[in-house]
């Protein structure tokens, strides 16, 4: 196995201007209109609950920690969040692109490496993570992978150079430190190096299972990368007097949960089938997804090339799911899926650049993928901002009945109820709909859950729904009218249960009671 640099390929890609201008181009196409508007969504401003309160370093998350408290860039604000973030996925697609091209023995093309790079930046699930904006942190997250992938490479390959191992267990710990689903990337780009070397070697120059000590490297690496964020975590943790148990990870692990391994199963495949089946009509990043895996396999078969491409196509699908797979859910939310935004354009990388089709025909699929991921990225983001526009409205007209029955703002405000989002801001298809239809079909065919059908999964729940019962209180229900200008004094515990209580039976709306105003949503 060849020992890899990628110093030389990323010096290449320095020097193309072409390259860095139509990188630019994708961030602004991609990221312009969400940097220049803004969305308060779930958690966004619970920044001093996770911050101060221990969120971050309960969950191991040092990195975010880190960052939040050295630059602030995760608070809710307009333009950094989307801006550091979308700068730094340009900057680990550009060394996926350098990885790539020196695993593959091959000077790097502007139009590739941006397939690579674009195609990574603008995969629509950063704008299902980036509703949160702490989770802009997850841009770093997968440069720092990258970076673990380029310097641990000579240990994961057995070579000589091991004294890199400990930089990239590192970065790898800061990686995961980031966001947990980060160790989904690393094996997604772990098996992209494989399969890449075993791709542009000569045919049948190696045995089927020659990448397997690697693999195993590779997955040795992630686990020491892992035991040491957990390591710094408790020693910030233990510094600062952090207590308690976050047990968020315990409580999504459902094997042992469903009554025992035959029905986790069925539930498991059921739900694979409507996440990965279903959704894929209304939700273009699954349907992406759905043929990257598709040409993968058609690839492998028709190529028929040896030295393991087939086991490592499988192994490369299989670490798409492989979060859904420990978790026994059958599917994983989309905000923890940036491995996809490493597969889906690396796929139609490998088979542009084995196949070797006309330059104009290569250019214009690359181009496709590319609009359809900024078309549905920007789709995204504009129905988190319509969601936050229609619940800032009922906020403000919130504040101005309030103003009309206490202009002082003295009295506490008790609030109650839930808001409905209306479909055309929740993004749910109704059931008339042809895509809706269709998918029903499907899922009776496959056996799958139906539901409602969402084109979107993050960015249509109602953070005024959220702000009412988030970590156990009403706090950020009063963070959210500080937001819009109208402050409201917190009641007594007794008159938010009378409050409740009244609310059972009351139409929306504003009221006096009894040394209390009450919101009913």
């Amino acid at each position: 196995m060849q020992t890899i640099s990628v110093r030389r390929t990323l010096a290449q890609l320095a020097r193309q201007p072409l390259y860095w201008a139509g990188l630019a181009a994708l961030l602004a196409l991609g990221y312009a209109y969400a940097m220049g508007t803004s969305a308060v969504g779930v958690d966004d401003l619970a920044i001093a609950t996770y911050q101060q309160g221990g969120g971050f370093l309960r969950q191991s998350r040092i990195t975010e920690w880190l960052v939040q408290a050295l630059t602030g860039l995760l608070a809710y604000q307009r333009f950094w969040p989307e801006f550091w973030a979308a700068v730094c996925l340009a900057l680990a697609g550009t060394g996926l692109a350098a990885v790539v091209y020196t695993a593959a023995a091959r000077t790097p093309t502007a139009g590739g490496a941006l397939l690579l790079a674009g195609g990574g930046l603008l995969f629509p699930f950063h704008a299902e993570a980036f509703a949160y904006s702490n989770l802009c942190i997850t841009g770093l997250g997968m440069l720092l992978a990258v970076a673990a992938l380029a310097a641990g490479w000579p240990f994961v390959a057995g070579g000589r150079r091991t004294a890199a191992a400990p930089a990239a267990c590192v970065l790898l710990a800061l990686s995961v430190g980031c966001y947990e689903s980060l160790a989904q990337v690393w094996l997604a780009l772990l098996f992209v190096l494989l399969l890449t070397l075993a791709a542009f070697a000569p045919r049948r120059s190696v045995g089927a299972f020659w990448w397997l000590p690697a693999a195993l490297r590779g997955v040795l690496l992630l686990a020491a990368a892992l035991v040491v964020r957990g390591a710094l975590a408790g020693a910030l943790r233990l510094a600062l007097g952090v207590t308690g148990a976050d047990g968020a990870a315990a409580r999504t692990i459902y094997w042992g949960q469903r009554g025992g391994l035959l029905p986790a199963l069925q539930i498991f495949v059921r739900e694979f089938l409507g996440c990965y089946g279903t959704l894929a009509l209304v939700v273009p990043a699954i349907a992406l997804l759905d043929l990257a895996c598709a040409a993968l396999i058609v690839w492998a078969a028709v190529r028929r090339h040896g030295n393991g491409c087939g086991l490592l196509a499988a192994a490369l699908i299989t670490a798409q799911f492989s979060m859904g797979i420990l978790q026994g859910t059958g599917s994983q939310m989309a905000r923890a899926s940036q491995c996809f935004a490493v597969f889906v354009p690396y796929v139609l990388w490998l088979v542009l650049a084995t196949a070797r089709p006309r330059r104009v025909l290569a250019g214009a699929v690359a181009a496709l993928l590319l609009g359809a991921e900024a078309f549905s990225l920007n789709a995204t983001f504009a129905a988190d901002r319509a969601r936050w526009q229609y619940e800032r409205g009922l906020l403000a007209d919130t504040a101005a009945a309030l103003d009309a029955l206490d202009p002082g703002g003295a009295l506490p405000v008790v609030f109650s109820g839930t808001v409905t989002l209306p479909d055309a801001v929740s993004g749910r298809l109704p059931a008339q709909h042809p895509a809706y239809k269709a998918a029903w079909v499907l899922s009776v065919t496959l056996g799958a859950p139906m539901g409602d059908l969402y084109a979107h999964e993050e960015v249509n729940k109602s953070v005024i729904n959220w702000a009412q019962s988030a970590f156990g209180t009403h706090a950020q229900m009063y963070l959210l009218m500080d937001e819009i200008g109208r402050p409201c004094a917190q009641p007594t515990a007794d008159q938010q249960a009378a409050g409740d209580a009244l609310a059972a039976g009351r139409s929306p709306g504003v009221s006096a009671q009894d040394g209390y105003l009450l919101v009913v949503f």
